[in-house]
């Protein structure tokens, strides 16, 4: 019967020993983790203290606001252009789509260049694109991907090649097929 408690004891202090390096690790992850958050934090702070910022010359390039003048100039009776908005910020994923997360990385982190508004409501009304040769091809900013995602939220998507070279008729001439074409989509 000794020789039982004996080895009961040990048991005893072999599970207090255990449990205390286990509170003793525990605390030490604690300790460890809040030190690095810590740490990260102040990284951060050093870092946002050495930027500095200026503003942009311009919003636009030439060609971009020699755009933005002709729209304004042919629609701005009737709408509020608006330039460099995000595409999500005007397209949603719909509640059908099978995956909202990968149809809201397509959209994530681009822009279209003009949004036109009804002056009364607010509401977009159409997107225009200008054709830039960097990055029209990425996935999701391939004018054909754009235009199928706005097709799909039935606004009307406009995509301007060579805008250097656009002119009042051209124009008019696209933004008359795009919107006859949105309309017998529509119906």
């Amino acid at each position: 019967m000794q020789e039982t408690t004996k080895h009961d004891i040990v048991n005893r202090y072999m599970d207090v020993f255990w449990i205390s390096m286990a509170g003793t690790a525990l605390v030490a992850f604690l300790v460890v983790s809040v030190l690095a958050a810590v740490l990260a934090h102040q990284r951060r702070q050093d870092l946002l203290a050495h930027c500095r910022y200026r503003p942009v010359k311009t919003l636009m390039s030439n060609s971009e606001r020699r755009c933005f003048q002709l729209l304004n100039d042919i629609f701005g009776q009737k709408f509020y252009i608006i330039p460099q908005v995000s595409i999500s910020a005007l397209l949603n994923p719909k509640s059908s789509s099978s995956n909202p997360e990968v149809a809201n990385a397509f959209i994530d982190n681009k822009i279209v260049d003009f949004v036109f508004c009804n002056k009364e409501t607010l509401r977009p009304v159409c997107a225009v694109k200008l054709s830039t040769s960097k990055n029209d091809h990425a996935p999701g900013s391939d004018p054909k991907d754009l235009a199928r995602f706005f097709k799909s939220a039935h606004l009307p998507f406009v995509y301007l090649n060579h805008p250097k070279k656009i002119t009042r008729e051209s124009v008019i001439e696209v933004f008359s097929r795009v919107i006859y074409e949105t309309s017998l989509s529509d119906s």
